[in-house]
Protein backbone atom coordinates (compact mmCIF):
# COMPACT_ATOMS: atom_id res chain seq x y z
CA UNK A 1 0.00 0.00 0.00
CA UNK A 2 1.79 3.26 -1.13
CA UNK A 3 1.53 6.13 1.18
CA UNK A 4 0.04 8.24 -1.48
CA UNK A 5 -3.16 5.83 -1.19
CA UNK A 6 -3.27 5.92 2.20
CA UNK A 7 -2.70 9.80 2.78
CA UNK A 8 -5.50 9.99 -0.46
CA UNK A 9 -8.16 8.61 1.45
CA UNK A 10 -8.08 11.40 3.64
CA UNK A 11 -9.41 13.99 0.75
CA UNK A 12 -12.64 12.85 1.56
CA UNK A 13 -13.64 13.91 5.01
CA UNK A 14 -11.21 17.01 3.94
CA UNK A 15 -13.97 17.39 1.01
CA UNK A 16 -16.78 17.22 3.54
CA UNK A 17 -15.77 20.06 5.35
CA UNK A 18 -15.01 21.79 2.54
CA UNK A 19 -18.62 21.45 0.41
CA UNK A 20 -20.29 22.32 4.12
CA UNK A 21 -18.23 25.32 4.79
CA UNK A 22 -19.44 27.59 1.89
CA UNK A 23 -23.34 27.52 2.63
CA UNK A 24 -22.59 29.34 5.95
CA UNK A 25 -21.82 31.89 3.12
CA UNK A 26 -24.36 31.34 0.89
CA UNK A 27 -27.41 30.43 3.12
CA UNK A 28 -26.65 32.54 5.82
CA UNK A 29 -26.12 35.82 4.13
CA UNK A 30 -28.52 36.04 1.14
CA UNK A 31 -31.23 38.64 1.00
CA UNK A 32 -34.64 37.49 0.01
CA UNK A 33 -34.28 38.52 -4.13
CA UNK A 34 -37.92 39.20 -4.68
CA UNK A 35 -37.95 41.61 -1.37
CA UNK A 36 -34.48 42.84 -1.83
CA UNK A 37 -33.22 42.54 -5.12
CA UNK A 38 -30.40 45.13 -5.09
CA UNK A 39 -29.40 43.70 -1.53
CA UNK A 40 -29.45 40.11 -2.88
CA UNK A 41 -27.23 41.46 -5.86
CA UNK A 42 -24.49 42.73 -3.55
CA UNK A 43 -24.63 39.02 -1.83
CA UNK A 44 -23.49 37.60 -5.26
CA UNK A 45 -20.65 40.08 -5.34
CA UNK A 46 -19.00 40.02 -1.78
CA UNK A 47 -16.37 38.42 -0.56
CA UNK A 48 -18.29 35.35 1.55
CA UNK A 49 -19.89 34.49 -1.54
CA UNK A 50 -16.61 34.29 -3.86
CA UNK A 51 -14.60 32.33 -1.03
CA UNK A 52 -17.30 29.76 -0.66
CA UNK A 53 -17.76 29.28 -4.66
CA UNK A 54 -14.29 28.67 -4.66
CA UNK A 55 -13.59 26.18 -1.28
CA UNK A 56 -16.74 24.28 -3.00
CA UNK A 57 -15.23 23.51 -5.91
CA UNK A 58 -11.95 22.74 -3.99
CA UNK A 59 -14.22 20.46 -1.49
CA UNK A 60 -15.52 18.50 -5.37
CA UNK A 61 -11.38 18.53 -6.36
CA UNK A 62 -10.52 16.64 -3.39
CA UNK A 63 -14.02 14.61 -3.57
CA UNK A 64 -12.36 13.21 -6.57
CA UNK A 65 -8.97 12.59 -5.10
CA UNK A 66 -10.19 10.64 -2.21
CA UNK A 67 -12.24 8.28 -4.42
CA UNK A 68 -9.51 7.83 -6.53
CA UNK A 69 -7.09 6.84 -3.70
CA UNK A 70 -10.07 4.52 -2.18
CA UNK A 71 -9.94 2.91 -5.92
CA UNK A 72 -6.03 2.87 -5.87
CA UNK A 73 -7.06 0.41 -1.82
CA UNK A 74 -10.24 -1.48 -3.46
CA UNK A 75 -7.67 -2.60 -6.49
CA UNK A 76 -4.91 -3.89 -4.32
CA UNK A 77 -6.70 -5.48 -2.00
CA UNK A 78 -9.46 -7.30 -3.73
CA UNK A 79 -9.80 -6.20 -6.95
CA UNK A 80 -13.12 -5.67 -7.84
CA UNK A 81 -15.10 -4.91 -11.14
CA UNK A 82 -17.48 -2.53 -8.67
CA UNK A 83 -14.49 -0.86 -7.98
CA UNK A 84 -13.64 -0.17 -11.40
CA UNK A 85 -16.84 0.91 -12.38
CA UNK A 86 -17.36 2.97 -9.26
CA UNK A 87 -13.86 4.78 -10.13
CA UNK A 88 -15.19 5.72 -13.78
CA UNK A 89 -18.87 6.53 -13.32
CA UNK A 90 -17.80 8.82 -10.05
CA UNK A 91 -14.95 10.79 -12.14
CA UNK A 92 -17.57 10.85 -14.83
CA UNK A 93 -20.25 12.61 -12.47
CA UNK A 94 -17.79 15.20 -10.67
CA UNK A 95 -16.28 15.98 -13.91
CA UNK A 96 -20.13 16.69 -15.18
CA UNK A 97 -20.60 18.86 -11.82
CA UNK A 98 -17.52 21.19 -11.64
CA UNK A 99 -18.88 22.73 -14.72
CA UNK A 100 -22.20 23.57 -12.94
CA UNK A 101 -20.80 24.63 -10.05
CA UNK A 102 -17.61 26.51 -12.00
CA UNK A 103 -20.62 28.30 -13.95
CA UNK A 104 -22.80 29.22 -11.50
CA UNK A 105 -19.78 30.78 -9.37
CA UNK A 106 -19.08 32.76 -12.60
CA UNK A 107 -22.06 33.80 -13.67
CA UNK A 108 -23.51 34.93 -10.37
CA UNK A 109 -21.49 37.65 -9.40
CA UNK A 110 -20.92 39.17 -12.78
CA UNK A 111 -25.42 39.39 -12.94
CA UNK A 112 -24.65 40.60 -9.43
CA UNK A 113 -22.31 43.52 -10.91
CA UNK A 114 -24.43 44.27 -14.14
CA UNK A 115 -27.37 44.92 -11.54
CA UNK A 116 -25.80 46.76 -9.41
CA UNK A 117 -24.24 49.00 -11.98
CA UNK A 118 -28.13 49.99 -12.88
CA UNK A 119 -28.99 47.10 -15.46
CA UNK A 120 -31.93 46.36 -13.32
CA UNK A 121 -33.38 44.49 -16.70
CA UNK A 122 -31.14 41.70 -15.51
CA UNK A 123 -33.14 40.82 -12.70
CA UNK A 124 -34.91 37.90 -14.51
CA UNK A 125 -31.66 36.29 -15.12
CA UNK A 126 -30.94 36.53 -11.25
CA UNK A 127 -33.82 35.15 -10.79
CA UNK A 128 -32.73 31.89 -13.27
CA UNK A 129 -29.67 31.62 -11.69
CA UNK A 130 -30.70 31.50 -8.01
CA UNK A 131 -30.79 28.31 -5.94
CA UNK A 132 -34.60 27.07 -6.06
CA UNK A 133 -35.59 28.68 -9.21
CA UNK A 134 -33.00 27.53 -11.48
CA UNK A 135 -34.15 27.32 -15.33
CA UNK A 136 -35.27 23.63 -17.05
CA UNK A 137 -31.42 23.57 -18.45
CA UNK A 138 -30.11 23.71 -15.54
CA UNK A 139 -32.50 21.37 -13.57
CA UNK A 140 -31.88 19.21 -16.69
CA UNK A 141 -27.99 18.69 -16.14
CA UNK A 142 -28.26 18.48 -12.17
CA UNK A 143 -30.61 15.53 -12.70
CA UNK A 144 -28.14 14.01 -15.04
CA UNK A 145 -25.03 14.19 -13.13
CA UNK A 146 -26.67 13.36 -9.66
CA UNK A 147 -27.75 9.95 -11.55
CA UNK A 148 -24.31 9.35 -12.64
CA UNK A 149 -23.01 10.31 -9.40
CA UNK A 150 -25.87 7.92 -7.69
CA UNK A 151 -24.52 5.16 -10.11
CA UNK A 152 -21.01 5.67 -9.19
CA UNK A 153 -21.77 5.77 -5.32
CA UNK A 154 -23.68 2.88 -5.19
CA UNK A 155 -20.61 0.58 -7.32
CA UNK A 156 -18.36 2.38 -4.52
CA UNK A 157 -20.61 1.07 -1.67
CA UNK A 158 -20.92 -2.21 -3.42
CA UNK A 159 -17.25 -2.64 -3.88
CA UNK A 160 -16.41 -1.71 0.01
CA UNK A 161 -18.97 -4.35 1.18
CA UNK A 162 -17.13 -6.59 -0.73
CA UNK A 163 -13.87 -5.86 0.13
CA UNK A 164 -13.34 -8.04 3.24
CA UNK A 165 -10.79 -5.44 4.57
CA UNK A 166 -12.98 -2.24 4.82
CA UNK A 167 -15.74 -1.23 7.18
CA UNK A 168 -18.75 -2.11 5.26
CA UNK A 169 -21.02 0.63 6.75
CA UNK A 170 -18.24 3.48 6.19
CA UNK A 171 -18.75 2.95 2.11
CA UNK A 172 -22.68 3.01 2.82
CA UNK A 173 -21.76 6.54 4.84
CA UNK A 174 -19.74 7.71 2.57
CA UNK A 175 -21.44 6.67 -0.79
CA UNK A 176 -24.59 8.22 0.65
CA UNK A 177 -22.65 11.04 1.82
CA UNK A 178 -21.12 11.97 -1.86
CA UNK A 179 -24.52 11.77 -3.65
CA UNK A 180 -25.72 13.88 -0.88
CA UNK A 181 -23.17 16.68 -0.80
CA UNK A 182 -23.70 17.12 -4.50
CA UNK A 183 -27.32 18.88 -3.90
CA UNK A 184 -28.05 22.25 -4.23
CA UNK A 185 -30.00 22.18 -0.70
CA UNK A 186 -28.22 23.58 1.81
CA UNK A 187 -29.38 21.23 4.92
CA UNK A 188 -29.40 17.73 2.62
CA UNK A 189 -25.93 19.21 1.67
CA UNK A 190 -25.03 19.52 5.41
CA UNK A 191 -25.41 16.06 5.98
CA UNK A 192 -24.11 14.82 2.85
CA UNK A 193 -21.01 16.39 3.79
CA UNK A 194 -21.33 14.69 7.40
CA UNK A 195 -21.28 11.69 5.70
CA UNK A 196 -17.91 11.83 3.87
CA UNK A 197 -16.41 13.54 7.20
CA UNK A 198 -17.52 10.49 9.34
CA UNK A 199 -17.07 7.40 6.58
CA UNK A 200 -14.20 9.55 4.96
CA UNK A 201 -11.94 9.02 8.53
CA UNK A 202 -13.34 5.82 9.53
CA UNK A 203 -12.07 4.56 5.99
CA UNK A 204 -8.74 6.15 6.28
CA UNK A 205 -8.12 5.07 9.42
CA UNK A 206 -8.83 1.44 8.52
CA UNK A 207 -6.70 1.90 5.69
CA UNK A 208 -3.47 3.25 7.71
CA UNK A 209 -3.92 0.65 9.66
CA UNK A 210 -3.07 -1.90 6.81
CA UNK A 211 0.30 -3.30 5.85
CA UNK A 212 2.46 -1.28 3.63
CA UNK A 213 3.11 -2.82 0.44
CA UNK A 214 5.52 0.17 -0.36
Amino acid sequence: MTDLVRRGIYALPVAGVLTAVPWVFIYGNNPSLKADPEGYARSLVSTGSAVGGYLYLAGLICLMFGLLALYGYLARARPSSWAAVGMIVSVVGIALALPVFGVLGLARPVVGDVYLAGHKDVTDAMVQLSGGTFSNRINTYFGVFIVVCLIGAIAYAVAVWKSGTLPKWAGIIVAAGFVLSMTLSPFVAWVGALGLVIGGLWLARRVSQAPSAG
